[in-house]
Formats: C-alpha cells, sequence, structure tokens
C-alpha cells in the first residue's frame, strides 16, 4: 500500500477535501479543461535542468573532492581512461582525480542505506548532495564527463551499469552544491528504510513502481510530493518529486497526445495521454504547497534557496512559524555578518599597509602566528556555521 511508504494517510485526508470540494485549494483533475491540448510531460520541461546527487561520508576520502585532491591539470584523453579504469575497479584502493555522481534519486538513497546498514556508518555522517550544473555551463569545459561513455571506451564489461553516473574532475565546484542532507535528518523526517534498502537498485525500482501503479495520477503525484518534503525547504523539491516517478516508470512520448508507460515492476506497458502528467503535476503542487496552506497562512518566498521553481508554485508555503523563521533569518544574518567583520578586522591587525597601499610582508615568525591565529578563528567559524546549518534543519528548511 502506497500509504505506508509515501504517507498516503495524508493522501486520504487530502482527497477527501477534493471530492467533497471542501477546499477550492485542493483542485480536482479537471478532464475537460482546454489546457490539456497541448500539454507536454514534466520531463520536457526539465530537459535544460542538469541535476546529480552524490552521497558521501566521513569515510569517504574526498567526499566532494577527489582522492587526488581538489587542484589538478585538464586530464588528457589517456590519462582520463586510466583514471576511470581505476575509479571502476570495486577492488581499487589507489586514489583517483574522479569524482562521481548520478541521476536518480533512488540509487543515492540506496548508497546512503548501504553505508548505514552495510558499512555500519553512523547516519550523522552519512550526507547527500544536490549538485545543479547551470544551464548555460559547458560540460566539457567544466570537465564532467558520461561514465557509461567512458566504460564503453575502456572496453570495460556491462557498461550500461553507468548509464546513470558522471564523473567530475578533481572536484565537484562548490557552487555547483544546491543542498545537502543528513541521512539521520532524512530519517527523522519520516524516509522509510524499507523502500530503498533492497539488494539491488531494480528491486529499489520495482518495489516502489508496485506502490505507485494502483493510484490515480493525482495521487500519486500527491505521494510524490509528501516524499520530497522529507528533504527540506531548501532541495530541489520540484526536481525529486518527479525524479523519483521517473527513476520507477519508464515513459516515451508516441504522438502528439500519446505517451507509453511501463512500471518497472512489469512487462505490461500502458498508454496514457498528457492529461496523466497533468494531474500529476497538479498532485506534486498539491503535496509541496496546498497541504502546508492548509496548516498556515505563512509565506516564505522561493528566494530561500533551490526548493519549488516558480513555474511549479509562486511562493514556498510551509508549516514552518513565521516568527522562528524570521527569528532565525535575523540571528543567521547578523552571525554571517560578524563572521565577515571578524576576517575583516583580524587581516588588518595583522598586516601594515604603508602610504603606497602596498602591504608589508610578515617575517617567518610573524606568518606561523598568524597561520596559528587564522586557523583558531577559522575553527570558531566553522562552529558557528555548523550551528546555523543546525537550527535550520531544526525549523525544516
Amino acid at each position: 500500500m502506497v500509504g505506508r511508504i509515501f504517507g498516503m494517510e495524508r493522501v486520504a485526508a487530502l482527497r477527501k477535501g477534493r471530492t467533497s470540494g471542501s477546499s477550492g485549494s485542493l483542485r480536482s483533475p479537471g478532464y475537460s479543461s482546454p489546457q490539456y491540448a497541448h500539454y507536454a510531460p514534466d520531463s520536457r520541461a526539465m530537459a535544460n535542468r542538469t541535476m546529480y546527487t552524490r552521497v558521501y561520508s566521513e569515510r569517504s576520502v574526498g567526499k566532494l573532492v577527489s582522492g587526488k585532491g581538489p587542484n589538478g591539470a585538464p586530464l588528457s584523453d589517456t590519462a582520463l581512461l586510466d583514471e576511470f579504469r581505476n575509479h571502476s575497479n570495486k577492488d581499487n584502493r589507489e586514489p583517483t582525480a574522479l569524482i562521481s555522481g548520478s541521476d536518480r534519486i533512488v540509487d543515492t538513497l540506496k548508497r546512503a542505506l548501504d553505508k548505514h546498514y552495510k558499512d555500519r556508518e553512523s547516519l550523522a555522517d552519512i550526507w547527500i548532495a544536490f549538485i545543479e550544473v547551470p544551464p548555460t555551463t559547458n560540460e566539457t569545459a567544466t570537465r564532467i564527463h558520461s561514465a557509461k561513455e567512458l566504460a564503453e571506451r575502456c572496453k570495460l564489461e556491462k557498461p550500461n551499469k553507468f548509464s546513470h553516473e558522471v564523473v567530475f574532475e578533481w572536484a565537484i565546484p562548490k557552487n555547483y552544491v544546491a543542498h545537502e542532507v543528513s541521512l539521520q535528518t532524512l530519517m527523522g523526517r519520516g524516509l522509510q528504510k524499507h523502500c530503498f534498502f533492497k539488494p539491488s537498485t531494480i528491486e529499489v525500482r520495482r518495489y516502489n513502481a508496485k506502490q505507485l501503479r494502483h493510484h490515480d495520477p493525482w495521487e500519486i503525484g500527491l505521494a510524490l510530493g509528501f516524499f520530497a518534503q522529507n528533504f527540506g525547504a531548501r532541495a530541489p523539491l520540484n526536481w525529486i518529486s518527479h525524479q523519483l516517478f521517473y527513476d520507477c516508470v519508464w515513459s516515451r512520448i508516441e504522438g502528439d497526445d500519446v505517451v507509453r508507460l511501463n512500471y518497472a515492476h512489469e512487462e505490461h506497458i500502458e498508454t496514457v495521454n498528457f492529461r496523466f502528467f497533468c494531474d500529476l503535476d497538479d498532485g506534486i503542487a498539491t503535496g509541496l504547497c496546498d497541504w502546508w496552506l492548509l496548516d498556515t497562512d505563512f509565506r516564505i518566498s522561493c528566494d530561500l534557496g533551490n526548493g519549488i521553481d516558480t513555474g511549479l508554485c509562486d511562493w514556498w508555503l510551509s508549516d514552518i512559524d513565521s516568527l522562528d523563521y524570521e527569528e532565525f533569518k535575523e540571528w543567521r544574518d547578523v552571525t554571517e555578518d560578524s563572521i565577515a567583520w571578524e576576517l575583516i578586522e583580524f587581516w588588518e591587525t595583522w598586516h601594515d599597509v604603508d602610504c603606497d597601499g602596498i602591504t608589508k610582508e610578515l617575517s617567518a615568525k610573524e606568518r606561523f602566528l598568524y597561520d596559528r591565529a587564522k586557523n583558531k578563528l577559522l575553527a570558531g567559524h566553522e562552529k558557528l556555521s555548523a550551528a546555523i546549518e543546525a537550527e535550520a534543519v531544526k525549523i525544516g528548511l
């Protein structure tokens, strides 16, 4: 029963409101609406957005940096293939210059749970990073490679097993990291172990596809929206919601209003029209927006982060208490300003600038003392940043 996975007891409450007409925000699918005539599935709308995910932990060699460090010259073609051969070898213990990511949420969650339940790593030490590559970025220039293509060029067996993996050279740029969340936070918010802790990814896909199969598209979308809520208000919620569906349900557009669907657990192919995707999107929007609207009138602008994009919902409607958020925002801004000013004052304390604007060079002894003092200052700043993040997670961001 999908309710045990994605919180469909909440779906039942919303469905009752929708069918009874008790709430204007809980929209009926409205199959007869003329807007469906030229509607395309959301997969097309998302085509220009490139999102990857990565799991890492305290045991990971480089976390978001390669085992050989963050800085290096672009790899030659030969060097790239050599690095990938080592990278793809599970028995290899030598560090490589590559760091991997996935374009599927099911892969990421399975790996995260494996780290805890198989490798016995702490929930708090396991993190999922969402990596968004800007649409204008030339992926060749930023040194991102298809793992499947590299596997084919290396003549590895079963290159298709790398179909959903990409590799970055040296490091994932910090400005590409849209959001990070710990497995501890996800489990605390209701992520269900039995949905994603399976012997293989195909079994994860089949299990979740089976839970979704016998529900109408609006209910499926609603459940997907509830699932995405676990990742917090700053996560790419629209992408997460849709990606779980497309990870478990294969789809192909056959004509102007014909789409083939194949749920991962069965061979039968279902034919639907674009209204199916209208209802799916409407359910997701309800799960992400309207549910919170039932709890509060409070609105947080979408510029909080990379949460719901403006095409899905003009405002992020949440059950985060408005006073809690305003107090958090004020405290965060004051703390971050304080950190910035401390860095400025620290530099001015240690450096003399002459009348020509030239900075006096520190002696070896001064440099030693300067580095020690700076490390102490930065350690304090890291604690403050960790406190900010902990409070953000606490209030649901």
